[in-house]
């Protein structure tokens, strides 16, 4: 029996390397993979090692063998049998090594560099796909230029967060000409939707100088429509009431010598469909050049999702994350960011009107996100 260790860089290369040495007739004993070379235990080549054997003697002439030099023959056969031995040895290693790699699969390995880099990013809750694909950039164009600072690599590590999410840039509706621009907003209740909507009919009314009205059909709070027709006395911009998707129509008829029109509804929670279907009749009625889904930076991600999931039939032009004072973990935004169905358009941070408001450019949510806590 004559058997041969060969060493390739993957199985096929390995299998032509046995049938070139040993033939048809090898059986494979083992095959083991491992990894090899690289810098600082970055970018290791993997190899595969497959030992094989074969019977080097036909029936036919290991008979003429055996009538010529039986002792011959024996000696041969006690070194195969001491080599296969050997081999089973290795194989129980072998086996080993693949019950300890079954134990940790799934677990991230990095070099302590990558690994603080990776740490990082999961306590910010960045998803975990996400954050090794990150994580694994960054060390890779780390490792071209050695010898640099830890600065040097939060800035890779910053070009790499905000490279995924650049897609996510809000881009505004377009103003029609001769028509007001519609802009709904719908989300979870308790989000900051009317603080929201106050917010940015300010800057269009005060700053803008634009001429605007706002609507409500949260008749379920009488305190969100007394807010909004605070505001709206202090803006100088009327504000309506609405009970029926009917009324809505109507409403929006009469208020076309408009700029901006902004609408208020009443928080629906993700989890009751018959609710949902009222507000989709609402937005049916308004015609919206814009819906913006409102959401609480403060919510996990797995609810969003849920979120997202339930408000997804409602043509959703926009997200806005609100409360981004209240929270110091941004990765759930960062995630949905990631996704590119929806952009991201404005960020709010406090109750000030109309100050605590910004467009959410990614860069703004990558900064967040490298802030040390």
């Amino acid at each position: 029996m004559r058997v041969k260790r060969v060493v390739a860089r993957d199985i096929q290369e390995a299998m032509m390397k046995i049938k070139s040495e040993l033939g048809d007739d090898a059986v494979i004993l083992h095959t083991r993979y491992f990894k090899e070379g690289g810098f600082l235990g970055l970018f290791r080549k993997k190899y595969v090692e497959v030992t094989a054997a074969v019977d080097t003697i036909s029936n036919e002439a290991s008979k003429e063998h055996n009538l010529v030099s039986r002792g011959c023959l024996e000696k041969e056969q006690t070194n195969a049998e001491n080599g296969v031995g050997s081999e089973f040895t290795e194989m129980k290693t072998m086996m080993q090594e693949m019950s300890s790699m079954i134990e940790n699969f799934g677990q991230t390995q990095f070099s302590k560099t990558g690994q603080n880099l990776y740490n990082r990013l999961k306590k910010q809750g960045i998803e975990d796909k996400t954050a090794q694909k990150v994580v694994e950039s960054t060390l890779e164009e780390y490792a071209k230029e050695p010898f640099q600072t830890a600065d040097e690599l939060n800035k890779k590590l910053f070009t790499n967060l905000l490279k995924p999410i650049n897609k996510a840039k809000y881009v505004p509706a377009v103003e029609k000409f001769n028509r007001p621009k519609i802009r709904t907003f719908i989300g979870p209740t308790g989000v900051g939707k009317t603080t929201t909507i106050a917010k940015l009919a300010a800057i269009d009314a005060v700053i803008e100088k634009k001429k605007v009205a706002m609507i409500t059909v949260d008749t379920y709070r009488i305190a969100a429509v007394e807010q909004l027709k605070t505001i709206g006395e202090i803006m100088n911009v009327p504000v309506k009431v609405i009970y029926t998707p009917e009324n809505l129509k109507e409403c929006l008829q009469k208020m076309l010598e408009n700029d901006v029109i902004y609408i208020d509804t009443a928080g629906r929670s993700h989890k009751n469909t018959l609710q949902v279907n009222e507000l989709k009749s609402y937005i049916d009625n308004a015609n919206s050049d814009e819906i913006f889904l409102t959401l609480s930076s403060t919510i996990k991600y797995l609810d969003i999702k849920d979120i997202l999931k339930t408000y997804k039939d409602l043509n959703i032009s926009s997200l806005i994350f609100t409360k981004l004072d209240e929270t110091s973990d941004y990765g759930s935004i960062y995630n949905v960011a990631c996704d590119d169905r929806y952009s991201i358009s404005y960020f709010t941070n406090g109750q000030n009107i109309p100050d605590d408001i910004e467009v959410a450019e990614p860069i703004k949510l990558v900064q967040m996100l490298m802030k040390e806590q």
